[in-house]
């Protein structure tokens, strides 16, 4: 079963401190079982169901559930990330796939849909939605990487009652999901019982100067 750290920085005060960050950390990452899916390209928002910011998104398949967390709070990494957690606010997690294994991962450039639920209002409705909800990705050539699989917060504010990542091969196949008719259908089930957070990410891992240059103007301690 796969493992996956996600990822979703929520506010960039620190810009210098996140750029250094990003050339040091990969130096203690785990050897030879990390693969970064996506990291920092282009996102948007697709849905919230409460006032979140979103500055940008990393998923990467890592080794399994307890290695990484025993990683994560090793000495190397605690003091690789000082530079990021300066002022800057991020919410991270490692969550096993909690899937059957997967179909293979597309040839072309894919894009992520992150799901995150953050509270749950009526369960009985929300099983209706997560029943329905799988059944809308057929024909858009989507695979689901993790569906509410176990999870723990590593870093940043919860409340999160579970994660859900699908990929598809484009974001036009994304988003043309997103607006279906089949969907809009389940969500309603979704609105009326739970709030969520809803990030599309596309793949790949800019440079460090290209990465969410929006928030380029960022401070070492004056917030955006």
């Amino acid at each position: 079963m796969s493992n996956y750290l996600v990822y979703i920085c929520q506010a960039v005060r620190n810009r210098a401190g996140l750029e250094r960050y990003w050339r040091d950390a990969p130096a203690v990452y785990p050897r030879n079982n990390v693969d970064v899916l996506a990291g920092y390209g282009p996102c948007e928002v697709l849905d919230a169901d409460q006032d979140e910011r979103v500055e940008g998104v990393v998923i990467a398949e890592f080794p399994p559930f307890e290695q990484t967390v025993e990683w994560f709070n090793g000495d190397a990494y605690v003091e690789a990330r000082k530079d990021r957690t300066n002022g800057n606010d991020y919410l991270g997690m490692v969550v096993e796939s909690g899937v059957a294994p997967v179909s293979q991962r597309s040839a072309d450039k894919p894009v992520y849909v992150v799901a995150i639920c953050r509270e749950i209002v009526d369960q009985g409705a929300l099983n209706t939605y997560w029943q329905r909800v799988n059944e809308t990705l057929t024909g858009y050539k989507a695979r689901v990487l993790m569906d509410h699989g176990r999870f723990l917060i590593l870093e940043g504010q919860g409340p999160v009652q579970g994660v859900t990542v699908y990929e598809f091969p484009s974001r036009d196949a994304a988003k043309s999901w997103h607006e279906s008719a089949a969907y809009r259908e389940a969500r309603q089930h979704r609105k009326t019982s739970a709030k969520y957070l809803v990030v599309l990410t596309e793949s790949g891992v800019p440079p460090v100067e290209q990465r969410m240059p929006h928030t380029r103007l960022a401070g070492s301690t004056t917030p955006r």
